[in-house]
């Protein structure tokens, strides 16, 4: 994993402590990020720490379990 992944990675998880939640837009909005690559970010955070973070359909929004 790139040193910047990693730190996008960092980012997602003090925004899901901080805030709670988490979305696509916040990710294209900080760090410049297509749509595709945000998901991703969040696809890959979730597999690599499953029990922190869930998928809310209805939100359209990772929440912090």
């Amino acid at each position: 994993m790139t040193w910047y992944v990693q730190y996008r990675m960092e980012w997602i998880a003090e925004t899901l402590r901080v805030f709670g939640y988490i979305n696509r837009k916040h990710l294209e909005l900080k760090f410049g990020l297509s749509t595709p690559q945000a998901s991703h970010d969040l696809n890959l955070y979730q597999k690599l720490y499953p029990n922190t973070v869930e998928y809310d359909l209805t939100a359209k929004q990772y929440k912090k379990k």
